[in-house]
């Protein structure tokens, strides 16, 4: 005789009760949040800064399409002003340059922080730009006379000015081109004679050299004035940074830890000049609806953007945060931040002193056509008109991941033009802070990588967790199913049978 079978019922039994806990228990780990610790882990593992990882590729060189838009503001009646009239601005633009970024000389530290330089590179992109031309020819304020007589600040100082200014016949408005007012320079006969006279080293006038030096300096470093002036492909320009990342706990990712070697800078008085919030870039993920706090190497100093409600990005939900008047805020407005005036210098609600920043001049950072500051500041030009849609600075960030879904950064440059008995150019202008540039550095998140976003971002969620579940519960059911069948068949025919032989 031979045996012939199926497998026993004990041992089918096992199995798949086996298989059925486990089940069972993968089940209740997900229910738990098992499932969603896992997944949170294996994101933050690819979020961190670290060799490898996704965000080290997409922080080291930005794969988002940046763009600088420039508006800059033409003065049409500059006869006018030099005699004590309002100033009347035309806004003309915008100036579109594509904007690139890459992290260089990167450097890990064991403290779970990195070193690294950013250099900045800017493309002219004539299609978006329309019908402006980088030759487009501009008339505006030249800064170099006004800066120079706001440095000087000892009358004796500034009749030297006032000498050298007819020397050289300085004029305090100059005609120029778009290209040459933010990249490459205008030339101005007062820093030619400072570089040929005074910075070089046979210059019959470099006694002064400490003197220039010692208020402000700028006015020596350069031989054109530009806004933007050697900063295209610079290496050194925004400084030295160094940033956490991450790796230690997650919610210290992408935060500012020091900059140029130094948690605290030297323009402005504590606690305002102290480095928070992030290095500008990267953000904790699961953001809370608290005030947004980060590090910006252009105003030298930490800034706070405020929560403003959620924005759909082609079903990608993210959190607003922009600038309000207490972005911007004087001690008037927000108690305490007196430590952001400059010697006795304290700007108007809406404006950011940023004269120690700027090496001396008198400019003041603002959001574009004074918006949300004081409307005083509207009432000494003409031309300019606050709008919330064209004017607001936002960040738009997927509060799951802490990633920019979209980016505007709006900032205008004012320099404050004032009368100055000492030198005739400016004897009789009026006091007013006059707006010379905004611009837009704008980013926003590609289809494909919202979508790609949007699918992480489901995996991480409830919604997935309970498939999950149902998926393993019906699982489990066609287990007990199936062993029922079997028990069924087990008790209908006999477990061997005997195969008799002939």
């Amino acid at each position: 005789m031979a045996r012939g079978s199926v497998c026993p019922l004990s041992a089918c039994q096992v199995v798949l009760v086996v298989v059925a806990a486990l089940m069972a228990t993968l089940a209740v780990a997900m229910l738990a949040g098992g499932y969603q610790a896992m997944m949170r882990y294996a994101v933050n593992q690819q979020l961190v800064i670290k060799e490898g990882s996704t965000a080290y590729d997409i922080w080291k060189e930005t794969p988002v399409p940046l763009s600088l838009r420039l508006h800059v503001f033409n003065l049409t009646n500059p006869d006018e002003v030099q005699k004590g009239y309002k100033p009347i601005l035309e806004e003309v633009g915008p100036y579109v340059w594509r904007e690139y970024h890459e992290k260089r000389n990167v450097s890990f530290h064991p403290n779970s922080t990195v070193t690294y330089l950013q250099q900045r590179w800017w493309v002219w992109d004539q299609e978006a730009s329309g019908n402006c031309s980088q030759d487009d020819p501009i008339l505006t304020l030249n800064t170099i006379p006004v800066a120079a007589a706001y440095a000087m600040k000892y009358t004796v100082y500034q009749y030297a000015l006032q000498l050298a200014l007819n020397m050289v016949n300085e004029k305090l408005f100059v005609s120029t081109t778009a290209q040459e007012l933010v990249f490459d320079g205008v030339k101005d006969p007062l820093l030619d004679w400072i570089q040929h006279n005074v910075v070089s080293e046979n210059g019959s006038y470099h006694f002064l050299l400490p003197i220039l030096e010692g208020t402000g300096g700028g006015i020596t470093k350069f031989e054109k004035f530009a806004w933007f002036y050697k900063r295209n492909l610079s290496l050194t320009y925004d400084g030295v940074f160094n940033m956490m990342t991450g790796q230690d706990t997650i919610d210290n990712l992408g935060k500012i830890d020091n900059w140029n070697g130094r948690n605290a800078t030297s323009f402005y008085t504590p606690p305002c000049n102290q480095l928070t919030g992030s290095a500008g870039e990267l953000f904790p993920p699961q953001l809370s609806q608290k005030d947004l706090v980060f590090f910006s190497s252009d105003l030298c100093m930490s800034a706070k953007l405020f929560y403003n409600g959620t924005q759909d990005h082609g079903g990608l939900n993210s959190y607003r945060f922009w600038g309000t008047n207490h972005t911007f805020a004087n001690g008037s407005t927000i108690p305490g931040n007196e430590c952001y005036c400059v010697g006795s210098t304290c700007a108007p609600m809406g404006l950011l002193n940023a004269e120690s920043c700027r090496m001396g001049a008198p400019a003041f950072v603002s959001f574009p056509h004074f918006y949300a500051a004081d409307p005083f500041l509207l009432s000494g030009v003409y031309g300019l008109h606050p709008d919330e849609k064209k004017h607001s600075f936002y960040m738009d960030l997927v509060p799951g991941l802490g990633v920019p879904a979209a980016v505007s950064v709006k900032l205008q440059i004012n320099i404050h033009l004032r009368p100055n008995p000492s030198i005739s150019l400016l004897k009789d202008v009026p006091d007013v802070f006059l707006p010379m540039l905004w611009f837009e550095v704008r980013a926003e998140m590609t289809p494909e990588m919202a979508s790609q976003v949007k699918m992480l971002i489901y995996f991480m969620s409830s919604s997935a967790i309970s498939i999950g579940v149902w998926v393993v519960v019906l699982l489990v059911a066609a287990l007990m199913v199936l062993g029922v069948l079997l028990y069924n068949r087990y008790r209908r025919e006999p477990p061997y049978q005997l195969i008799e032989e002939t």
